[in-house]
């Protein structure tokens, strides 16, 4: 007898616990999911905010999305460099690039761009040493990309510039 009641209240015990757990966590994630980043009054640096709430207008609502797949070549802290571009969904893209240091570097990149104002928003997807954010716009036409790439260990910097092929 003194056993099954234990195991009941150890039962309700890790009943109310799991609850309370995947209740924090449902909460967390519809946060996470009504922030988009943004820029802030820095170009080299995004914040954080809140999607407009449904009926408001925004700016890009109205601005066609431009086609960014392709290669994109020029360079990256003075050296050559090739992004890639292999997918686009609306304003959000995934690329490869590639830079020739010594060895040559390789990396993949995801990220969005504002199709009203022309920011770009990059951060690399395999963790190494050498993995950052980039900051950049595009030029008016669509053809060129430039901005600044900051790594994430030290904070150096380093600028870019590319042109579509």
């Amino acid at each position: 007898m003194i056993q099954h009641t234990f195991f009941k209240k150890l039962f309700t015990t890790i009943t109310i616990l799991t609850v309370i757990a995947f209740t924090g966590c449902e909460k967390k994630t519809e946060q996470q999911q009504s922030e988009v980043r943004t820029e802030s009054t820095s170009p080299d640096t995004m914040s954080t905010v809140s999607k407009p709430e449904v009926g408001e207008p925004t700016a890009e609502k109205k601005v066609a999305i431009p086609n960014l797949k392709g290669t994109w070549t020029g360079t990256f802290d003075k050296r050559s460099t090739t992004f890639t571009i292999t997918e686009q969904t609306d304003s959000s893209f995934s690329e490869k690039i590639s830079i020739k240091y010594k060895e040559m570097l390789k990396q993949e990149v995801k990220g969005y761009f504002s199709p009203a104002t022309k920011k770009v928003y990059m951060e690399d997807q395999i963790h190494s040493k050498f993995m950052g954010k980039y900051n950049g716009r595009l030029s008016e036409d669509v053809k060129s990309l430039s901005g600044t790439f900051t790594m994430n260990r030290d904070g150096s910097k380093a600028s870019f510039n590319l042109n579509k092929n």
